[in-house]
């Protein structure tokens, strides 16, 4: 399902209350870079730009980065993605299990899908 499918399905305050959530356990807390490029993915996505979240503008935007920041002799954003991913699974699987939606940012991709939960 495309992140605007899931759009359409969730309200922005639906998904903003989400990622308030997320932004507010303790895992996230404890990292500000994932706290940043969540927030800054779910953002611009809502704000109807999510073809144009790409490596180079999650790094000078999320991750403070300058302008002149090259991916190939920094490799930050995969990084950071990588752990944000896992982190958002371990999220699912304990303290937001029961959390009415969804946000994922799919393997090879920044922007971020959101889907309701599906019932237990």
């Amino acid at each position: 399902m495309s992140a605007q499918q899931n759009y359409q399905e969730l309200s922005v305050d639906e998904i903003r209350a989400e990622l308030s959530r997320v932004l507010e356990s303790a895992d996230f807390v404890a990292s500000r870079q994932h706290c940043l490029f969540l927030r800054y993915v779910v953002e611009e996505c809502l704000a109807g730009r999510a073809d144009s979240i790409k490596q180079r503008k999650v790094a000078v935007h999320a991750l403070e980065r300058d302008a002149s920041y090259d991916p190939r002799a920094d490799p930050i954003v995969r990084q950071v993605a990588g752990r944000l991913r896992r982190s958002l699974q371990e999220y699912y699987e304990g303290d937001g299990a029961r959390n009415p939606v969804r946000i994922e940012v799919p393997k090879g991709a920044y922007r971020p899908r959101f889907a309701r939960a599906e019932a237990p």
